[in-house]
């Protein structure tokens, strides 16, 4: 009987979506037919054109300087049969014969038939550290999983759009239509071609538009002329001071094809994971905060801002990762360690205790108290007092207890960094740096910290971020037994979800946050460009690090005094925080944060009646978080961002998935109590565990 049901019930599913996608043909027909019936509006095009050029010249100066005096190069206007068309200058070829009504009726299948760029959260363990933001992101995740099912066949563009991006603007007949039929919060314009939008100053009414956006308290980007790297670098910023939770949700609409909005678009689409991600979250930030007041109070010392030692520049690191290709590099490190500084990071320490090797250094990042039972299952506590350590100002002092001599960076965009660096708060920061680009991998923290220190010329093993056979880690380390069997402990069949380029192979398996660990090397190694970085692993490719085989390695043949070294770089770079330790105390006292939660929640608590009210709900909280970056509280934005990111994310689809503004306003509500009492338990966690150390205990999986 259970089967029986079961195909019922499929049988029905299966006829609703039929249903559904004739309502959506049938709507589609009726609207192409009134679209042909249409005349093109006419108008002066000259008296169209000073008219707009007026109207930039008040929104968007920028624009107006830019298209003054402009001439055309490829493409011109020319009448033809009284209406105005697009002409290749070169071969006097028209655009299109019937552009104004081919232009609605493509944008007419797209409103019924929306694409999308969107970003989904999977639902996580609740996991012994008992995180509110899992527990919480999780009844968002539900919640979505029953609104997807029962209203994915309906989706259309809605009335209330969060963000537009349009591929390509041409002569822009759609853009009228786009705006009669839907509010856009944030409409954002990528034209590679100067010309076609100039030519759409002389046929588009954009003084109505521009002043049309600006009375509904909607904005305008034009990225003009660019290509897709220069696009993507320009969105990604927008997106990320105007709120990145549109990422997650952005309805992308390309007008015209061609090779650059097919890879303008590809490269949205692939890419857009980078700018939705990496804000951490509460749980996270407010463990953070805890650490540092412990090691703050127990004086260890922070990266000092100081030119780096001279000697740097001409010695050489060994960077150990604790990828693969660390086994086949093994004998050539042992081999060549008196001429280099080693440096290991994070499980890389077990792997090379295995191996008989001590490094110069080792580093360690996660904030947790995973990082100290793993550091404890190399069983060999001499060994890991031996070795000085590098670390973020995250990191429990648990795990700095477990090392004699430590180096703290301060890590960017981290609530106690922004509240030691602030000099309203009082805090004597003046001696102290911070570490870029310095996650979201130890490999990162690693190579932040060499180039920092002066080093130029840097070699990576094992830093493979990716897989190009069987194995994803050292055989010798934590996530395999002696007998190397796989200990099951890295899921790489569900994490290895992307391709990336190779170093030394064609292409290689990756996680997402591989590939962002990747990226966050290259561009750091561009902001060094006088560094010489050689990637001998065989997994990802790092833009900026040379790929290099063993058998290309010059070292010199100078045995130094690696002791002596170590010492002058530690008492170089630490800066004393016996002072700090009391300024920072004062600040995380005050009930600051429990007073802006409750501003937080009265935002969001008023009812709203319409979808495009309720995305102005949203962004005037992303508006009051960031109001605070310049000031002495700016902690919050980085305590409260990654909350504000994931919820923000939740609640757009929750709003905008039903093709019924009414259902939509429903879920909108039933998620913003979802948020709400969120904000209201991270205000009782924050005064509960402010100063808690994390004593989350997960050893028994390493063993």
């Amino acid at each position: 009987m259970d089967h029986l049901n079961h195909d019922i019930a499929a049988h029905i599913a299966a006829l609703e979506v039929q249903q559904q996608q004739r309502k959506k043909q049938v709507s589609l027909a009726h609207a192409i037919d009134a679209i042909n019936a249409k005349e093109q509006p006419s108008a002066d095009p000259i008296a169209l054109y000073q008219t707009n050029m007026r109207a930039f010249e008040q929104y968007i100066p920028d624009i107006y300087q830019s298209f003054v005096n402009y001439q055309p190069t490829k493409f011109e206007l020319t009448r033809v049969d009284d209406a105005l068309h697009l002409v290749d200058v070169d071969n006097n070829v028209v655009l299109g014969e019937d552009y104004f009504h081919d232009s609605l009726i493509d944008f007419e299948q797209f409103r019924v038939n929306p694409q999308l760029a969107r970003i989904d959260f999977s639902e996580e363990i609740e996991s012994a550290a008992d995180f509110i933001h899992v527990k919480y992101l999780n009844q968002f995740i539900r919640a979505l999983k029953g609104i997807n099912s029962k209203h994915k066949e309906e989706f259309v563009l809605p009335e209330a759009v969060n963000m537009m991006v349009c591929f390509g603007l041409g002569l822009g007949y759609f853009l009228p239509e786009m705006l009669s039929k839907h509010s856009v919060k944030r409409l954002y314009i990528y034209e590679p071609e100067n010309d076609f939008f100039y030519a759409s100053l002389f046929t588009l009414d954009w003084a109505d538009i521009l002043q049309r956006l600006d009375d509904s308290g909607s904005s305008l980007h034009l990225c003009l002329g660019a290509d897709e790297d220069v696009f993507f670098n320009d969105i990604s910023y927008q997106l990320m001071t105007k709120g990145r939770y549109d990422s997650t949700f952005s309805f992308c609409y390309q007008h015209y094809q061609t090779e650059q909005t097919n890879s303008a678009l590809e490269k949205f689409n692939q890419k857009n994971f980078h700018v939705a991600f990496g804000l951490g979250f509460f749980d996270d930030s407010l463990m953070a905060l805890a650490h540092q007041y412990h090691t703050l109070n127990s004086h260890v010392p922070l990266l000092a801002n100081v030119e780096p030692l001279p000697e740097c520049a001409t010695r050489s690191v060994f960077i150990l990762g604790n990828g693969p290709s660390l086994d086949e590099h093994i004998d050539y490190i042992r081999e060549n360690r008196d001429k280099v500084l080693l440096v290991s990071g994070g499980t890389t320490i077990r792997a090379l205790q295995q191996y008989g090797i001590t490094p110069d250094f080792h580093l360690e990042m996660e904030r947790t108290k995973v990082t100290y039972t793993v550091l404890k299952s190399v069983a060999d506590d001499a060994y890991l007092r031996s070795i000085p350590l590098l670390t973020l100002n995250t990191v429990t002092p648990d795990v700095l207890n477990l090392f004699d001599r430590s180096l703290m960076g301060l890590k960017l965009q981290e609530p106690s960094t922004e509240i030691i660096l602030n000099s309203e708060l009082g805090c004597d920061s003046d001696n102290l740096t911070q570490l870029v680009f310095a996650n979201p991998t130890v490999s990162n923290l690693a190579l932040s910290y060499f180039t920092r220190m002066g080093f130029k010329n840097i070699y990576l093993f094992g830093i493979d971020l990716g897989f190009s056979g069987d194995a994803h880690h050292s055989k010798k380390s934590i996530y395999y037994h002696e007998s190397g069997e796989d200990k099951l402990l890295f899921d790489k069949k569900k994490l290895s979800g992307f391709v990336s380029p190779g170093n030394h192979v064609e292409e290689v398996e990756t996680t997402m946050i591989f590939q962002m660990s990747a990226k966050g090397m290259g561009e750091l190694l561009d902001f060094y460009p006088d560094v010489k970085c050689y990637n001998l692993g065989n997994g990802i490719k790092i833009e900026n690090a040379i790929p290099t085989h063993q058998a290309d390695v010059v070292l010199t043949d100078e045995v130094f005094d690696k002791t002596e070294l170590v010492d002058r770089i530690l008492a170089h770079y630490s800066a004393d925080t016996t002072v700090l330790a009391k300024q920072y105390s004062a600040v995380l006292e005050q009930d600051i944060f429990v007073h802006f939660v409750d501003k937080m929640i009265a935002m969001v608590n008023s009812p709203v009646t319409s979808r495009y009210d309720a995305l102005g709900q949203l962004q005037q909280q992303f508006m009051l978080l960031n109001s605070q970056l310049k000031t002495k509280h700016a902690f919050l934005v980085e305590l409260l961002n990654g909350t504000l990111q994931h919820c923000h994310a939740a609640l757009i689809k929750m709003l905008l998935l039903p093709a019924d503004a009414e259902q939509g306003l429903v879920y909108y509500q039933q998620g913003i109590d979802i948020y709400i009492n969120y904000l209201e338990e991270a205000k009782v966690k924050y005064k509960r565990e402010l100063f808690e150390v994390d004593q989350t205990d997960i050893s028994d999986i390493w063993k």
